[in-house]
């Protein structure tokens, strides 16, 4: 049995002063120079003492100044508290703070970081975060390893996360960092794109065709290519295989 490379967590060194602990949920902890911003916060706050101890100790006596949350959901904003309570870091996301379409930046002497809104598909507060100088990208949940990061596919809500997808892709970022799971680069969002291209297009033909549910799912394997993608032959093309068998059902 092939072990879940998210299961155990592990310190990633993106970059001098650039840190992300990997695991289900994930953490960064980037030094711009002066001071220090993390991104997201994680969803379990048993696991303060633990990250805490792992910033210290590869940025010691650095300051926080800032959190910023990707979005809201549970599962990334743990730690904000502890962040805010140890640090006096301030906490940044869409829905405490205003930032503007083109983004606001985060600026030091070494590094700098733009936070970028791309909303209304996983949530109405979804940004990424870009870091120019080590070309890393940030996604939160728009990027999920093969999972739709919308509840219901439309036809408006199908082109959105074409456009979305396509503004991420043209960062050309060398490294990706996902709200959860393995870190990969913009090779796995290119391929994301043709493969829920790929789903639409056989799921509509599959139907026009006379298939039946069971038919289409049965038929619809995940790609060869894609099958050890994190946990998506488990359950995620499933999951995405349903949302749009749904989609064009109701028309």
């Amino acid at each position: 049995m092939v072990k879940d490379p998210a299961e155990t967590a592990k310190i990633i060194e993106l970059g001098e002063g650039f840190y992300v602990r990997q695991a289900v949920d994930n953490i960064a902890w980037i030094d711009l120079g002066e001071w220090v911003i993390v991104i997201d916060a994680l969803e379990e706050r048993s696991l303060e003492r633990e990250v805490f101890q792992a910033i210290e100790s590869t940025l010691p006596k650095r300051p926080i100044f800032y959190v910023l949350n990707t979005h809201t959901h549970y599962d990334h904003v743990a730690l904000n508290e502890a962040f805010e309570r140890r640090c006096g870091a301030k906490i940044v996301n869409l829905s405490n703070s205003q930032i503007e379409p083109e983004g606001r930046w985060f600026e030091g002497s070494h590094r700098r970081a733009q936070m970028l809104p791309l909303t209304g598909l996983h949530t109405n507060e979804d940004c990424v975060v870009w870091l120019p100088e080590d070309r890393v990208l940030f996604t939160g949940d728009l990027f999920g390893w093969g999972l739709i990061p919308t509840g219901r596919v439309t036809p408006d809500s199908a082109a959105q996360l074409e456009q979305t997808y396509q503004r991420m892709i043209e960062f050309d970022a060398a490294t990706v960092v996902p709200g959860h799971g393995p870190i990969c680069t913009t090779a796995e969002l290119i391929r994301w794109v043709e493969y829920f291209r790929w789903l639409r297009d056989q799921v509509t033909a599959r139907c026009q065709a006379g298939e039946s549910d069971g038919q289409i799912r049965t038929a619809l394997t995940p790609p060869a290519d894609m099958a050890d993608w994190w946990r998506f032959a488990l359950w995620k093309h499933e999951d995405s295989v349903n949302k749009v068998l749904r989609s064009v059902r109701k028309g």
